[in-house]
């Protein structure tokens, strides 16, 4: 070995390969986790001193950019929130840019292996770099740490539209006329399902912070479904004019428990769709590296002939639409 090491000047490089390699990803994360802390902090700063950024000709340009920037740092920051998840922004957007940078050059470069291997062994080609379809790649997956978040914050939510029922009997129980409201959300705190008791703690600390109003339609937003809009809208009303919403509320469970079915099969509906495309693309993947693996000559049909590249490139769009839509069905009012 060390004689081969000794003779052979290329064999050093071959040797210190992995070890060079190891070190560039390790320098690359530090680097790239120093520079997401420093955008987050002068990000933070700027949006609690917005004043010192304001200059004379520029400011709604300014302010406009950073609205702009601020909405998926906000987004991301409230869906890692909902997940209960303890993370940051910070890593998720690592995560996210890291995988998509992954995504993009690793194609491209499994791309050209596979052009190189094959000039070499079966077919006389050249290597050619597919932008276009790997950038797609690369938007897939720098796209999968938020879908995770998201689907986390989906089952949540299923979870609690299930417990809907017994929020409002619970809340039923505890309802009296000469109560005021904030006293009625604290007194039934401790008696809250296990699912909905994280958001109603919320709920009953925002008492003490905002307006009834303004902590109940929070609330309910976070929560997303329809049927806590509506317990918002009779608990606001009944706190405004003074009315006993007792009859109200049963009209409610009762409304409840009539779509509590269709509910159930929306949600199993949703489940099934989201593994279907998870399997989907999963599957495409396989089907394109096995059919290149079998033969050699569907590598001209999938990344040289353009009509092959036009069909893949709408392949992983409709994948990534699919992907999206599974999102936004879940964010319907159940």
């Amino acid at each position: 070995m060390l004689e081969r090491l000794t003779g052979d000047p290329l064999a050093w490089m071959e040797s210190v390969k992995p070890a060079l390699l190891g070190i560039w990803i390790i320098g690359s994360l530090g680097l790239s986790l120093q520079l997401a802390r420093v955008l987050m902090s002068a990000w933070t700063y700027h949006r609690r001193h917005p004043s010192l950024y304001r200059y004379t000709g520029h400011k709604k340009d300014r302010r406009g950019l950073s609205v702009l920037a601020s909405r998926p740092i906000r987004h991301i920051r409230e869906e890692l929130d909902l997940a209960e998840l303890p993370l940051s922004v910070e890593p998720v957007l690592l995560a996210m840019g890291l995988l998509a940078l992954v995504g993009f050059f690793g194609s491209d470069a499994l791309l050209q292996g596979l052009s190189r291997q094959l000039s070499i062994g079966v077919l006389p080609l050249q290597g050619t770099h597919i932008w276009s379809l790997s950038g797609m790649v690369g938007i897939i997956s720098g796209s999968v740490p938020y879908f995770l978040i998201r689907f986390r914050v989906m089952r949540k939510r299923g979870r609690i539209a299930m417990r809907m029922i017994m929020l409002v009997q619970n809340l039923i129980g505890h309802y009296r006329p000469r109560l005021t409201l904030a006293d009625m959300i604290v007194s039934s705190a401790d008696t809250m399902p296990d699912e909905v008791r994280a958001e109603w703690r919320r709920l009953e600390l925002g008492l003490h912070m905002k307006s009834i109003d303004q902590a109940l339609y929070e609330f309910a937003g976070r929560v997303d479904n329809e049927w806590a809009h509506d317990l918002t809208d009779l608990l606001l009303i009944g706190a405004q004019y003074g009315t006993d919403m007792t009859e109200s509320l049963h009209h409610l469970v009762n409304k409840m428990q009539a779509s509590k079915r269709h509910e159930e099969n929306r949600l199993a509906m949703i489940t099934v769709y989201r593994l279907g495309t998870t399997f989907m693309v999963a599957f495409a993947f396989f089907v394109i590296g096995f059919n290149v693996y079998a033969d050699p000559v569907n590598y001209i049909r999938y990344f040289v002939e353009p009509g092959g590249k036009l069909l893949l490139l709408l392949s992983f769009a409709v994948m990534f639409v699919s992907m999206v839509l599974v999102i936004r069905t879940g964010r319907r009012a159940y």
